[in-house]
């Protein structure tokens, strides 16, 4: 199969969940993701309201607390996502020690010595047995109690590497603060272990990304080279091939056999995303969707990747929200002027943004000359 960058842009938007078809639950949006981002709690919850019909963000908040159906732990790149409860241990078992390693020198210049982290680590066992939780601001002090390093940004650290490490997760908020307990706690029951779990890690990338090359697959988990590549070779027998501008891509069978609905549906398709969006973040090189002129208008540096706007998966503008007395006041700064369809389709995104935030959105539109201008 040849394909354009634009049908590869509309076939990786179908893909991740953000196309004609969505979930209808919490735990299928983040399955259609691949695993969603974060760090950023808007982003966290956007990240399935985009990918969903008929939910709330009440409903993400209730699988995550209550139903325990997906669960926040620090995984691919050593970075926070929200993932199935039930795929968090085997993903710590393939990514946790290997992405804590790279934390090696971060450790050392917070002056935790190997001694103190295995002290650590004793120390979450004992102090959350029995179903106990912990909260940022009470972690400090309870380091500090136990003669462990608590000063400066050792206990972001410390949770960090717990929790990568397989002892914690994120378990229940208390009071609107997230709290951390043992993982054994919070999940009792035992899951289900993939029979290769780097096959199987493979294989949901290339479910939520393709059309994708393996180097995005690489980038994607932070791996190093030898643990994706064996990865991806064991899955590659069950891919499809495809070509994109004479670039050798991989999507699933029936992500393929679907290609052909999927691209004779209209174009200028207008989808908004929330800050740190899996579909921004999934690839090794972003210039498929963002043009290298545009990069430092969603990444302008300090690690923040902004909220978009998306035309058929192309980057058409960014977005900023302001909290009001009666909502959010969002500003909406496009790279190309907008037809009156567009716009439409725009004002029904924020709206249907509002309706899963329960909140009243009123949106302003500008256009942005100088991103106008380079690209």
């Amino acid at each position: 199969m040849e394909l354009s960058w634009s049908d590869a842009r509309r076939l990786r938007i179908e893909a991740q969940g953000l196309g004609e078809r969505r979930a209808a639950d919490v735990a299928s949006a983040v399955r259609a993701a691949g695993a969603i981002q974060a760090q950023d709690r808007l982003g966290m919850l956007l990240g399935v309201g985009t990918r969903s019909v008929g939910l709330t963000a009440d409903d993400v908040d209730h699988a995550r607390n209550l139903e325990r159906s997906i669960v926040r732990s620090w995984l691919m790149r050593g970075t926070l996502h929200l993932v199935l409860a039930e795929d968090l241990r085997w993903m710590l078992d393939l990514l946790g020690e290997k992405m804590d390693a790279k934390a090696l020198k971060r450790r050392a210049d917070l002056g935790i010595s190997d001694e103190d982290h295995a002290r650590v680590l004793q120390f979450f066992q004992d102090h959350l047995s029995g179903g106990g939780s912990i909260i940022r601001t009470e972690i400090e002090g309870a380091l500090s109690a136990a003669g462990l390093p608590h000063a400066g940004q050792a206990p972001r650290h410390l949770l960090r590497t717990a929790s990568m490490l397989g002892v914690i997760c994120f378990g229940a908020d208390r009071d609107d603060e997230e709290t951390h307990m043992l993982i054994d706690d919070w999940l009792p029951d035992p899951s289900l272990q993939p029979p290769d779990p780097a096959a199987e890690l493979a294989r949901r990338y290339f479910a939520a990304y393709g059309p994708a090359t393996a180097a995005d697959f690489r980038w994607w988990t932070g791996l190093p080279a030898a643990d994706t590549r064996r990865g991806f070779e064991a899955v590659k027998p069950e891919l499809a091939e495809v070509s994109v501008h004479g670039t050798a891509m991989w999507m699933t069978p029936e992500a393929a056999s679907q290609a052909d609905r999927v691209l004779a549906a209209p174009v200028g398709r207008v989808r908004v995303v929330g800050p740190f969006d899996p579909y921004l973040l999934g690839y090794a090189k972003r210039e498929l969707g963002v043009p290298d002129p545009l990069l430092k208008r969603i990444n302008a540096g300090g690690g923040m990747i902004r909220s978009c706007v998306l035309i058929d998966g192309r980057l058409a503008g960014t977005w900023d929200r302001k909290r009001r007395a009666r909502g959010l006041a969002v500003s909406v700064s496009v790279f190309e002027p907008l037809s009156d369809d567009e716009q439409v389709q725009l004002d029904a995104e924020f709206t249907e943004i509002g309706r899963f935030l329960e909140t009243e959105i009123n949106w302003s539109l500008a256009l942005d000359p100088a991103a106008a201008r380079s690209v």
